[in-house]
């Protein structure tokens, strides 16, 4: 009898053991599934998309409804790679509007991507050397997480904090880094797309929109102007003197003279204008749903703006100073026609010239006899000049 009992005892006890190697293995396939469906999830997720707001919509859904954490920010360096910038987040609002850049190697986003390591903190309470404001985070683990797309080729980072102090197990920071690798590849193939897309529709020289991709964008706001009955005016903009500025001080001032008078031009518009390179010394601004009265104060604006500021070399010009001339017309009162809006923009730009520069003209339909005659007394050499 107690050989039975001895026996079964043993055998309870063998079944115990092997209970409790199943439910370990069973626990580390249920993590290794969640981790497998998880890459999946994600690399799924961000392969249906190439604009980069819908891939931070994804990374912060997968953070928030997948693993429960209470705070994400998505941080990418800029083009100098000196400064990490925050582009997307949720949670730890005090945090993210008082730190929403960092330079390399400061404070535990810049270092995490410094060393392109991640950086694990179980309780922030304890940590004095960063800027984790401990009167906005009274408890919780944080962790950064570099996103790498090779070695020494760092492109952010993804901060992640929990309330809850030591929540991030040793399976979890695993799966993190993997996670922090498949975004890693995702960014910098869209971030080269949007790279490639750029250099094909902005002008290398000023970082304008270039002609070609100006002439695709004038289209679509005529048509869309004329459906809509609302005013459009075009703006035609050059430089004045500016080859014999070239002339004067070289190409390379007279490049840093033309970036200058791009920023200038660009700082002074809405964003829903579009300023471009249209050749040369000439820039082109699309003003959508603005008349030509308003177009009027726009392009004074823009006309004064370069006018006051210094440009090197700028007092050997015949005006003893650089500027610009402007000519404009505005859809539907001087045309509906694309090309000719265009064209009558560019008449009162040249009669702007031929008055003496450094001023504003509107068209209007008695601008013809007035610009044969101006055109008249110009100077064939100033003309040939393209002056």
């Amino acid at each position: 009898m107690a050989d039975n009992f001895d026996s079964l005892k043993n055998q309870l006890s063998g079944l115990q053991r092997k209970y409790c190697e199943m439910e370990a293995l069973n626990q580390s396939l249920n993590k290794r599934l969640l981790e497998l469906y998880s890459l999946y999830q994600i690399s799924l997720s961000l392969s249906k998309t190439f604009d980069l707001d819908d891939i931070f919509k994804s990374i912060k859904r997968l953070f928030q409804k997948t693993f429960r954490v209470d705070h994400v920010g998505i941080f990418l360096l800029d083009e100098s790679l000196s400064t990490l910038h925050l582009q997307a987040g949720f949670g730890l609002a005090e945090f993210s509007r008082k730190h929403t850049t960092f330079k390399f190697g400061e404070d535990i986003i810049g270092q995490a991507v410094e060393k392109e390591q991640s950086i694990y903190i179980p309780d922030v309470i304890q940590e004095q050397e960063f800027l984790l404001n401990p009167k906005g985070v009274k408890s919780g683990a944080f962790l950064v997480i570099p996103i790498l797309i090779g070695k020494n080729r760092p492109i952010g980072a993804i901060s992640i904090y929990r309330k809850r102090t030591n929540s991030f197990s040793k399976n979890e920071l695993s799966l993190f880094k993997k996670i922090g690798q498949v975004i890693a590849r995702v960014l910098d193939k869209i971030l080269l797309f949007q790279h490639t897309k750029e250099l094909s529709i902005t002008d290398d020289l000023t970082t304008l929109y270039n002609r070609r991709y100006f002439n695709q964008r004038y289209e679509r706001e005529v048509q869309r102007a004329k459906r809509y009955k609302r005013p459009l005016t075009v703006l035609m903009v050059d430089i004045d003197f500016f080859k014999n500025y070239n002339d004067i001080n070289g190409h390379l001032l007279g490049d840093e003279a033309l970036k200058k008078v791009a920023l200038l031009l660009e700082s002074n518009l809405r964003k829903a204008d579009i300023v471009a390179r249209y050749g040369g010394e000439e820039f082109v601004i699309l003003l959508p749903e603005i008349d030509k009265a308003h177009a009027d104060q726009v392009a004074e604006k823009l006309r004064r703006t370069v006018e006051g500021k210094n440009f090197p070399r700028e007092q050997y010009l015949p005006n003893k100073n650089l500027t610009i001339s402007i000519g404009f017309a505005t859809l539907p009162e001087d045309s509906t026609n694309a090309k000719e809006l265009l064209e009558l923009a560019d008449r009162a730009l040249y009669q702007a010239k031929s008055e003496g520069r450094n001023r504003v003209i509107s068209y209007r339909s008695s601008l013809i006899p007035e610009l044969k005659s101006n055109i008249l007394r110009m100077e064939p050499k100033a003309l040939a000049a393209g002056e």
